[in-house]
């Protein structure tokens, strides 16, 4: 083995491999919860976007009369909002 070769300094870098390979492990063990997390947020998130389609079918046509009337007002920064919230709602329903 390579390792014989470096004498006293063998130990050290056995080592250092192990706690580098120990290292990685937490690491992907770290990111599998995120990701866990991340997925379970959006799943949830989808729950709630199904239940307010179910329970508010009209949602997309007040959501574009509020929009329309938003534009007649010239308040266009609150119309803005509501065309992308309107834009999420057609593309997901």
């Amino acid at each position: 083995m390579i390792f014989e070769k470096l004498g006293k300094h063998q130990k050290a870098i056995e080592n250092l491999i192990l706690l580098l390979s120990t290292n990685l492990i937490l690491l992907k063990i770290i990111l599998k919860k995120e990701f866990i997390s991340k997925f379970r947020t959006v799943l949830k998130a989808k729950e709630n976007f199904n239940l307010a389609i179910k329970y508010n079918p009209n949602i997309i046509a007040e959501y574009e009369a509020m929009f329309k009337k938003l534009t007649e007002l010239k308040n266009f920064t609150i119309a803005k909002d509501y065309e992308q919230k309107l834009q999420i709602l057609k593309k997901y329903s």
